[in-house]
């Protein structure tokens, strides 16, 4: 025949099923050059689910981080600084008194020259103060005594405190049960949403991990400047919980 010849073609059609947070989107390859899953899944280029698994440990702190600083002011520097140390020795006593150890007490010390200034005029007075800090960083492993060591603290001589935190020692366990349960999650969504596809889990094809969030020590509802002198009763602390979380991404390869 001298009719003409048509030539039928069919386009292979790729559908790339990806899922983030056990959300899944079939999306149908575009006419145009892609780099991505755009030709037909082979070995070396096979369909793939994505999820991401999460995973949450409660923990409680084991210890406490207490900021204790003692500070005096005069305008003979020899004062101030023989009037902070005699306060900083009996703090640091009383401390260990109730069972802080001498490793679980860090001091840091800084001496400031001050100039009085006029308040009409602005200008100095000729009046120079020198205010000496000591401010004592202590680790408490037990955390029933917070509120005996802050009301002892401030009866000793501190009457400045920059807060109270809590945290972990060692959150490496925790940080472990959280990744175990993101793994498991991500399992579990993959497999929940390739059953509703009709599909089968092969191969694991990667694996990234966002790693853990611990919180960072926190205030717990303890901050005072210029404590006056008496009192030292027991200051009411809650500890509270904690979360560690983990989260990973997990590329699954698929078939049918």
């Amino acid at each position: 025949m001298n009719g003409k010849w048509i030539l039928l073609g069919t386009a292979a059609a790729v559908l790339l099923l990806a899922g983030c947070s056990g959300t899944t989107t079939m999306t149908a390859a575009p006419a145009t050059p892609c780099n991505v899953n755009c030709v037909a899944p082979t070995q070396s280029n096979p369909r793939t689910l994505s999820v991401l698994g999460e995973g949450t440990v409660k923990v409680n702190p084991d210890i406490a981080l207490m900021y204790l600083s003692v500070v005096t002011k005069d305008p003979d520097v020899s004062k101030a600084w023989d009037g902070n140390n005699a306060k900083a020795t009996a703090v640091i006593a009383a401390l260990e008194g109730l069972g802080v150890k001498a490793e679980d007490i860090r001091s840091d010390f800084t001496v400031v020259q001050q100039d009085e200034y006029d308040p009409i005029t602005s200008r100095p007075t000729g009046v120079v103060d020198y205010i000496v800090t000591h401010t004592l960083t202590v680790t408490a492993r037990d955390l029933t005594k917070i509120g005996d060591l802050l009301g002892a603290a401030q009866a000793a001589g501190v009457n400045s405190v920059g807060g109270v935190s809590f945290s972990l020692e060692d959150p490496s366990k925790a940080t472990a049960q959280a990744r175990a349960l993101a793994v498991a999650d991500a399992r579990a969504r993959a497999d929940e949403i390739a059953k509703g596809l009709g599909v089968k889990i092969v191969s694991v094809m990667t694996v990234n991990e966002y790693g853990a969030t611990v919180p960072l020590p926190a205030d717990k509802g303890f901050n005072a400047v210029g404590m006056g002198g008496g009192g030292g009763s027991s200051v009411p602390i809650q500890v509270g919980t904690w979360q560690v979380s983990y989260s990973i991404s997990v590329v699954f390869v698929i078939g049918d």
